[in-house]
């Protein structure tokens, strides 16, 4: 019998000799792949770690944090991981499930007292389960408008939320949502009396060594190795500013390292133990990976897409704000996951991603970088062919209706508030008064529509359109931003108010 094991322990022993430098090798091909391809698709900077198997084994950073102030990334560089957060939080609600605290079928209601949606029967039927499964019923992205660069509260988006029309009959349709994520982590508070910042922190950050990681950009902005970050418009790339999103906080405000995210993989793949102590039950961890609502070829599960590549299981979640782009893949099966933090706006998430993912599972392998490179100015392409679509269709000779002074006011939509319009020399001028850097210079384009190129240079150019009233006075004013990132302009419609007497 002693011979057996002894033999069995040398076979294991062998195995390890013979996969170590087959794994090494792997992650040198890796490491000189990425190297070459950031300097080809000219990103600032990026950071890669991979996870095998319970171990770290790589963990890196390539470029620059800022394009004006330089400074190295590696391995602890701070970026704002955008959505990745939300398997955080579906990961903090689970912890209150495995504890009793509360079920995933739960009525959003019965925690959240003021929670409203459009539909009454809506409100009423709400469960937790669909708080972070996308099936409210609402567009992709609708409601964005709300949070990003607000003064809204973290409670007054979620309230405001009852404006916002469905677009699909509720869980028949995938629509991607920040605001009911937001929901989803205002029932932690509402059960615990700890805020959703604190419950990650402790229940989280802090058993899994993430001592940097933080989900306020003015905490991070405090520390040092932080990535800036960079928006690629026009060919050209350049340094823009971070966007608070405290107000939707459990849905995308997480700041971390890849390090860091490194040992939340570690959590994931050893379904929900890490270091020997369990945090997650097993069972929690399955439920978050299961198919709970078809998108597509694929589907999405409790904070995590899920899909299917090279007959390999794949758990994963993107993030995306102004300037960065960010990826956390999981391959169960294989013990494998890996995190891809990047400072610029476009997609090289997806180079990184599945060189890894071919190096590790085998097969044919693509050249990525090759082959997604020329799609690196597709922002860029859709923006030309829009403005060249309007300006073919634009009447030539037009007037505005009234003197400019008379479009002057305040306007107010129900969901999102009031906007002010008013004269800046020759032009209007536009502000959204709950989003301070919303604002722009209006200028004529055809009859009573103007077009507004915003002071932030992210946003892209809109068109305002201003009706009359049939006596002559202005009405109301609507939006149209074809090529905005992630927001619905379109599902605002802001009413005139009355000038103060």
């Amino acid at each position: 019998m002693i011979k057996k094991q002894s033999a069995f322990i040398l076979l294991l022993l062998m195995l390890f000799v013979y996969a170590l430098p087959a794994q090494n090798s792997k992650v040198k091909e890796i490491d000189d792949y990425l190297a070459n391809a950031v300097k080809d698709w000219q990103m600032p900077g990026v950071a890669v770690a991979i996870v095998k198997n319970d171990s770290v084994i790589f963990a890196k950073g390539y470029g620059v944090r800022d394009l004006n102030k330089g400074g190295a990334v590696d391995e602890n560089t701070l970026f704002v991981i955008a959505s990745c957060t939300k398997a955080f939080t579906t990961a903090a609600l689970g912890m209150l499930v495995d504890e009793g605290k509360i079920t995933w079928n739960d009525k959003v209601t019965d925690y959240l007292k003021d929670f409203q949606m459009y539909d009454y029967w809506v409100t009423r039927e709400m469960m937790i389960k669909d708080l972070i499964t996308h099936r409210s019923g609402l567009e992709t992205f609708s409601g964005d408008i709300l949070w990003l660069g607000s003064d809204y509260s973290r409670k007054e988006v979620i309230r405001r939320a009852r404006y916002l029309k469905p677009t699909s009959s509720f869980r028949s349709r995938f629509g991607y949502q920040n605001i009911m994520f937001s929901a989803a982590g205002e029932i932690i508070p509402a059960v615990t009396d700890t805020s959703w910042d604190d419950f990650i922190k402790a229940r989280i950050f802090e058993p899994l060594g993430m001592k940097r990681s933080v989900t306020h950009i003015s905490d991070m902005e405090k520390m040092d190795n932080i990535a800036s970050a960079h928006q690629f418009r026009g060919g050209k790339v350049s340094v823009i500013g971070y966007y608070p999103v405290d107000n939707v906080a459990p849905a995308a405000a997480i700041n971390s390292s890849v390090a860091e995210v490194a040992q939340w993989i570690r959590l994931q793949l050893g379904n929900g133990v890490y270091n020997g102590k369990r945090l997650i039950a097993a069972r929690t961890i399955n439920e978050m990976w299961q198919n709970q609502m078809a998108m597509g070829n694929g589907n999405y599960g409790l904070g995590w897409f899920i899909n299917y590549y090279k007959g390999k299981k794949i758990v994963d979640h993107s993030g995306g704000m102004p300037g960065m782009i960010s990826e956390v893949c999981l391959v169960p099966e294989e013990k494998l996951g890996l995190v891809v933090l990047t400072n610029m706006d476009v997609g090289f998430i997806n180079v990184a991603k599945y060189k890894i993912l071919d190096e590790f599972l085998g097969g044919s392998t693509t050249d990525w970088s090759k082959r997604l490179l020329p799609m690196k100015g597709n922002t860029d392409n859709m923006i030309k062919a829009e403005y060249a679509k309007r300006e073919k269709l634009r009447v030539p000779g037009t007037k505005p209706s009234l003197p400019l002074e008379k479009y002057t006011g305040l306007y107010e939509d129900p969901m999102y508030g009031d906007v002010k319009v008013s004269i800046n020399g020759d032009n209007l001028y536009l502000e959204m008064l709950h989003s301070k850097t919303f604002k722009g210079e209006l200028k004529h384009w055809q009859n009573d529509t103007f077009t507004i190129d915003w002071d932030e240079e992210f946003l892209t150019r809109g068109w305002i359109k201003l009706d009359l009233n049939f006596d002559g006075s202005v009405k109301q004013l609507s939006m149209e931003v074809p090529c905005s990132p992630d927001f619905i302009f379109t599902e605002m419609l802001f009413k005139k108010l009355p000038e103060k007497q």
